[in-house]
């Protein structure tokens, strides 16, 4: 394969190129509104005409792989900052990723493609039906799940227009901005009659007035009640020092010193540390225990504390996993059961395929175990949910406590090692979408920030600063609404795949008939 069959004609890559951009400065950090709605704009215009021109799957996908290979890899290079904590060679992982997101991009590119060639559909249809097939994949791959970026995650600052996540989950919103997207295409292709490029724009009018409408109608009539006073602790330790056994006592003064000086302050109802707030096995380190036991039993505080759990097996065998434990009021641990995280982040906590075991020697990098079901903590207020690290980024797992009766949900996190880069306001950000999914309200408790507290509508509240140590007390409120989201689940996402998986067959259908 020469050189030249990997990249597109010129006019293809200028606009994959240009999506592409629009893509990477859509998602937090950044505010701006206007890219994420031209973003597809580019690629779909190109898609469009390369269906009505008969053009081979092999042109679409590599125009398709050009836009996700580099709208991915702008968004996304903070995976080489965050692995080259653990390895020299942390750009392959980086590269990795992109092997994996930018086959499904041009996958998709395809079939919106070889779609528009069988159908002649606008793009208003196609590309929303396609995108949000594409987004569910991402969610459902097994252990190469990565639902990072969906296109909805790009208005999570903006909460008057995704308040209808209520009804139809951050796919749902996707679903809108694409077709928003497709509508600017089709006026565009279709620029020659004034007619039907105002009717268009008249529906992205339309659009987004629904949105907004729906939103100030929800923003207004949602009744919120006082749930809990939650404190929660920002210790600030950097990943580098977080797993160096000398560091350990010190880790551990630092986390008491904070707690003591919050529950002091507030008399909080809960005292929340973050993920792997213990850098180690409790069972190995009984003052740890003791000194968790003393917070909570001295201030009649319980506590929700992310640490590392084993369990050991026969054979002289364990499995090790990222948890969060319980200690009552009177300080007593072990009795709620402990939580093990479901959802593993690819390659840090287990590489996909490989016996975890393989991984051991390396210090906690590989080779965690997976969780069972989730299960809620029981505190005198209601039930709390815990979402550990990136958990947050999967719909379904909110959905699946709001549904046990949660009446708060808790994200504790360590995003130390993403440094300072655009991973830390994208990771926060996914929690606006769970809040509203589920109408409930959300604590998240950051090692190195950020933390805060989310509201039913999806607002942040008290957020602490990057890589400072701080605490806060929330007074958190909640709903007891259970959403049509709650009920039915990613449904846009379902109904987006059978589509897909529609326009494929009558694709196929056409060119064999031809």
């Amino acid at each position: 394969m020469t050189l030249r069959a990997l990249v597109p004609a010129r006019r293809e890559l200028v606009a994959a190129l240009a999506s592409a951009v629009l893509f990477g400065i859509a998602f937090p950090p950044f505010r701006l509104l206007v890219p994420v709605f031209l973003c597809l704009v580019p690629a779909a215009v190109v898609a469009a005409r390369l269906g009505d021109e008969g053009a081979s799957w092999r042109a679409a996908a590599r125009f398709g792989a050009w836009f996700g290979a580099v709208g991915y890899g702008i968004n996304l290079y903070w995976i080489a900052v965050a692995l080259a904590i653990y390895t020299d060679l942390a750009f392959l992982g980086y590269i990795g990723a992109l092997l994996v997101l930018t086959p499904m991009v041009a996958l998709a590119m395809v079939i919106i493609v070889a779609a528009r060639r069988a159908t002649r559909l606008p793009m208003a249809l196609l590309l929303p039906v396609v995108w949000v097939a594409l987004e569910l994949a991402l969610n459902y791959l097994g252990p190469l799940a990565f639902p990072w970026l969906p296109l909805g995650l790009a208005l999570a600052r903006h909460p008057l227009v995704i308040q209808f996540a209520d009804l139809s989950g951050v796919r749902g919103v996707s679903f809108w901005i694409a077709a928003i997207n497709g509508l600017v295409a089709d006026a565009w292709l279709g620029r020659a009659s004034a007619r039907a490029v105002a009717a268009r724009l008249a529906a992205v009018a339309a659009l987004v007035a629904a949105a907004a409408g729906y939103g100030a109608w929800r923003m207004r009539t949602t009744v919120m009640r006082p749930a809990a006073a939650v404190a929660v602790v920002q210790p600030n330790i950097p990943q580098i020092e977080k797993w160096q056994r000398d560091n350990r006592g010190k880790i551990v003064g630092i986390l008491a010193r904070l707690s003591r000086q919050a529950v002091a302050a507030d008399d909080p109802q809960l005292l929340v540390w973050p993920e792997a707030a213990l850098p180690g096995f409790l069972v190995d380190q009984p003052d740890w225990a003791d000194t968790v036991r003393a917070i909570a039993s001295a201030s009649r505080t319980p506590m929700i504390f992310g640490v590392l759990d084993v369990r050991f097996l026969p054979g002289n065998d364990y499995r090790y996993f990222n948890a969060a434990m319980f200690a009552d009021a009177a300080g007593r641990i072990g009795v709620q059961r402990t939580y093990h995280k479901t959802y593993l982040v690819p390659i840090v906590e287990r590489v996909p395929f490989l016996d975890p075991r393989w991984f051991r020697k390396w210090n906690y990098f590989g080779g965690y175990a997976h969780g069972g079901p989730p299960h809620p903590f029981v505190l005198p207020f209601g039930k709390v949910g815990v979402l550990i690290c990136y958990e947050s980024i999967f719909p379904e797992r909110s959905r699946t406590d709001r549904l046990e009766g949660v009446s708060v949900l808790l994200n504790i996190t360590n995003d130390a090692w993403f440094g300072r880069s655009l991973a830390p306001y994208q990771h926060e950000a996914h929690l606006a979408f769970r809040a509203i999914e589920n109408r409930v309200g959300i604590v998240r408790d950051a090692n190195t920030g950020i933390s805060a507290w989310i509201d039913p509508l999806g607002r942040f509240h008290g957020e602490t600063g990057l890589f400072v140590p701080a605490t806060r007390t929330y007074d958190v409120q909640t709903t007891d609404v259970l959403t049509l989201y709650d009920h039915l689940g990613d449904w846009v996402g379902a109904l987006g795949m059978l589509a897909t998986v529609g326009l494929v067959a009558v694709a196929l259908r056409r060119r064999t008939a031809s």
